[in-house]
Parts: structure tokens; C-alpha cells; sequence
């Protein structure tokens, strides 16, 4: 082990932390990410602050929140003031690179990367070979991605298809820059939609044996209005548990074919003689309703499906293998809790709190109480009667996200291990849940008398957080004057 060891992220795009046997799902096999969360610290409670790729990924690369680097929606990349880590590995002489889904950086700030190789949702940005390219046009014509609840087997080979060729070029860098310190954001774009799987993957699992999860009669009516509009937009209300079970299938299928790659890198890193010098962090940038409250997909809430992801930090002889941590951990912890695993210094206005207590055994580490969220675009929310576009039916190609017009109107909420509550401003409606005996997060009880005082008091926690996560850019001095 060196003083300058290779640090690797894998992230995965839309992968809710239920998905995986980790995390309780019953069904899907992920042999590859079990094995690396018994060689390392596997957390149970990390959330995305907001559950949408761009966010989450500034987040992560910044240890800022997205209402502090701007970065509050799809339409806004990093900006250029942001001190991020791959900006700081680069400083400290790492080669740095980003293999796979980007929906992050900037092209001038690419650009400074020793190494970009991107892939999208359907396929790599310039297919490399000729049946890359028929697998992108093949999925193009599907029209998949214009149905709401599409979900198809591959018939291409895994060889032509993103996942797969992300990884080979992930362990050609490997190869690429052996003997040399390197930082590498491994960045897979599934099980994001468009949902498609090549064989042996997309017959793994059998629609029939889904177990769907629960629902509640009547749920949506007591939901605040921007998801009642969203519900209609992803086919909510037409979609069938026949519908629902093939989409799981699938999802489970791109869940095991993920594990089959990231199983392949890990046995390069191995090969190759780094893997005692590397440390490996497993997460994904946000969830998926994947039959959760009728939806698919993702829109403008802040259910733990959506917030709730995996995460996995392994690095021999320095994070003891076998932990399972329950402490809140969220995206902007990355960047502080590696440059604390580093002995580097911390850049000022990073807002997430290190880990390093957590995966070393050292005393120093604060739990958090709860762990808080945001969603949500400027404008006044829509009411339902306003709407009057949504797709026919959950397979008809008809559906654009576009259609999703609830995320107008911003959201806010505080998450402890019991409660939950979303608070929509200047709004009649909101969420209030308690999660101990609705883990689902189906029973609303806003505004309910009993729950009052819990409300109360779970407002006073979010209203403390948005006080103390103001931007802290520039940083004061210690004694200002008056």
C-alpha cells in the first residue's frame, strides 16, 4: 500500500437501494456487489438530497447541496466557481477520468480530464463498432422510450450494449495507467430507463414471481396535487400489475447484468495487482418508483424509494471488511470523508460531514439526526385542472417527460429514522408520514390533529437546516467586526 492510493467510484444511474438483495429485495441475484459489501462497510441509510441525476451528481463530485451549487435541476450542469474531486485529484498529480454517463460536468470542464469516454441511456455517445451502433438504432426504434412503462428484451449481444462497454474501457484505463495514482469515476447509465436487457439478463426473472409492493385504495387522493398530476403524466392510473411485474422483471435483469460488469472490474482491479491499493465506493445518484405508489420512473417527490440508494465503501487493510453501518450518509459526504481518508485538507464551503469515523472505527463521528431533501422548479404549482395531457395508456407511445408538470413549485423535506415530512410552501397540502409503521409511506397525515405537535417540530428541524446549509461561500473570518 502506497501514501497515494487509486480511488474508484461506481456509480449507477436510477438504482433504488430496495432493488438489491442488500437492501431486502428477495428475488434478484447481485453475487459481485454482496461480495464487495462483506470485503468492506456497507451503509443502510444513504439518501440523495435531491433525487434527480444532475443534482446528485454535482453533489457528490462538490459536498454541496443543490440549492448551494445551483445545480437544482437537469438543465443546470456544475458551474464553473465549483471546486469539485476531480478537480482536486488532479491537483495532487492523480490522472483523472470519467468513463460512462456524465450529466455533470460542462464541456470546457471535461476537457480537463486526462480521460472521457461517455455513454448515454441508449449506448455510447460514438459507437465503437458497427454493432454498437445497430444496438443504439435498434433501441431507438423500439419507441420504448416513449412508453411509460416499456420494458423489452435486447436481442444485441451485451458486447454492443452501454454497460458493457463502459466497463471494458473502465479496465483499459486501468492498464492505461498502472503504476501511476488515478482517480476514476466509473459511471454506468443503467438500470435508468430506457428498461432493456440482452439475454441471459432480461429472462433471469419471471414477471409472474414479482412480488409487487403494497399499495393503498385510494392513496393518491391524499397526496399533495403535484404528484396526483405526475401520477396521471407516468400512466399511474392505466398501468397493471401484469405491467408493473414486467418492468420489475427487467429492472431486476439490468440489476444483475450491472453486478456481472462491475464482478468483471473488480477481477481486474484484482489481475492487475491494485486492488489492495484502491478504494472502491458503490452508490447510484437516485431511485426509481418502480411500482411504488402506482409510479415508474422518477418525478418531483421525496419518497425514500426515490431518495434512498446504495452504498458501499471497501478498501482492504484500511475499512474493516463486514460492516454494516445505520448512520445518514448522503452524497455530499463523499468529498470530505476522502480527503480526511487521504490526510488532505477539506476546501471551505464543502457542506457534508466525513465518514472516515464510520469506516475506519475511530472515534470523532456525530450522527446525524435526520437527513433532509429537495425538489422542485420555480413557477406556482399546477392545479389538476390545468393539465390535460397525459399518455393513453402505460405501453402507447405517447409519453415524454415533459408531461411530468408537477415539479413546478419547490419542495423541502426532513427524514428521521420515524417521521418524515415534505413541506410544499405556500401550499394547503403536504406530507407527513410515519415511517416506522408505513415504511411504504402510503398513510398521509398531514395536518391530522393527533400528529400536529410531530409536525411541528419536524418543520422547527427543516427550518434549522435551511438556516444552517446556507451558502458559506466566501468564508467569513473567525471575528468579522461590527
Amino acid at each position: 500500500m502506497t501514501d497515494r492510493p487509486n480511488v474508484v467510484i461506481i456509480m449507477t444511474d436510477q438504482q433504488k437501494a430496495t432493488s438489491l438483495p442488500m437492501y431486502g429485495n428477495p428475488v434478484v441475484e447481485t453475487p459481485n456487489l454482496e461480495r464487495l459489501a462483506q470485503e468492506g462497510a456497507l451503509f443502510t441509510q444513504a439518501h440523495a438530497t435531491c433525487p434527480l441525476c444532475v443534482p446528485a451528481r454535482v453533489s457528490l463530485m462538490t459536498g454541496r447541496y443543490p440549492h448551494t451549487t445551483g445545480s437544482r435541476t437537469n438543465s443546470f450542469l456544475m458551474q464553473p466557481h465549483e471546486r469539485h474531486l476531480l478537480e482536486l485529484f488532479a491537483e495532487r498529480g492523480y490522472r483523472t477520468g470519467l468513463v460512462g454517463k456524465n450529466h455533470c460536468f460542462q464541456d470546457g470542464e471535461l476537457g480537463r480530464l486526462d480521460y472521457v469516454w461517455e455513454a448515454g441511456h441508449l449506448g455510447p455517445v460514438d459507437p465503437p463498432t458497427k454493432e454498437a451502433a445497430e444496438a443504439i438504432t435498434w433501441l431507438r426504434r423500439t419507441q420504448v422510450t416513449r412508453q411509460a412503462w416499456g420494458a423489452v428484451r435486447n436481442p444485441h449481444p451485451a458486447s454492443a450494449l452501454g454497460t458493457t462497454l463502459i466497463t471494458d474501457h473502465a479496465i483499459d484505463r486501468l492498464g492505461a495507467w498502472h503504476g501511476e495514482p488515478f482517480f476514476l469515476w466509473y459511471s454506468i447509465a443503467d438500470p435508468h430507463t430506457p428498461l432493456h436487457a440482452p439475454s441471459p439478463y432480461a429472462d433471469m426473472y419471471d414477471p409472474a414471481a414479482m412480488p409487487l409492493p403494497p399499495r393503498l385504495e385510494g392513496e393518491m387522493a391524499t397526496k399533495p396535487t403535484p404528484q396526483q398530476i405526475d401520477y396521471r403524466a407516468l400512466a399511474g392510473d392505466t398501468a397493471t400489475p401484469e405491467h408493473i411485474r414486467q418492468a420489475m422483471a427487467i429492472y431486476d435483469g439490468m440489476n444483475s447484468y450491472i453486478d456481472a460488469e462491475v464482478g468483471r472490474f473488480m477481477g481486474a482491479l484484482g489481475t492487475m495487482g491494485l486492488r489492495e491499493n484502491t478504494l472502491v465506493i458503490y452508490l447510484s445518484d437516485h431511485g426509481d418508483y418502480m411500482g411504488e405508489h402506482g409510479m415508474i420512473r422518477k418525478s418531483k417527490a421525496l419518497y425514500d424509494c426515490l431518495t434512498h440508494v446504495p452504498f458501499i465503501a471497501s478498501w482492504p487493510g484500511v475499512i474493516p471488511a463486514g460492516v454494516t453501518r445505520d448512520e445518514f450518509v448522503i452524497h455530499e459526504d463523499v468529498l470530505p470523508t476522502l480527503m480526511d481518508l487521504l490526510g488532505w485538507e477539506t476546501p471551505p464551503g464543502v457542506q457534508g460531514q466525513s465518514m472516515a469515523p464510520l469506516l475506519t472505527g475511530e472515534d470523532g463521528y456525530y450522527p446525524r439526526l435526520a437527513v433532509f431533501g429537495e425538489h422542485g422548479i420555480e413557477g406556482a404549482p399546477y392545479r389538476l385542472d390545468q393539465v390535460h395531457r397525459f399518455p393513453r395508456g402505460p405501453l402507447t407511445e405517447d409519453f415524454t417527460p415533459s408531461l411530468k408538470l408537477g415539479d413546478r413549485g419547490r419542495c423541502k423535506s426532513v427524514r428521521t429514522k420515524e417521521w418524515k415530512l415534505v413541506h410544499y410552501p405556500g401550499q394547503p397540502y403536504g406530507e407527513l408520514y410515519h415511517l416506522e409503521t408505513d415504511p411504504w409511506e402510503l398513510t398521509n397525515l398531514y395536518n391530522q390533529e393527533p400528529y400536529r405537535p410531530v409536525q411541528q417540530e419536524l418543520a422547527g428541524m427543516l427550518l434549522d437546516w435551511l438556516i444552517e446549509a446556507e451558502d458559506c461561500l466566501p468564508a467569513s473570518g473567525t471575528n468579522m467586526g461590527v
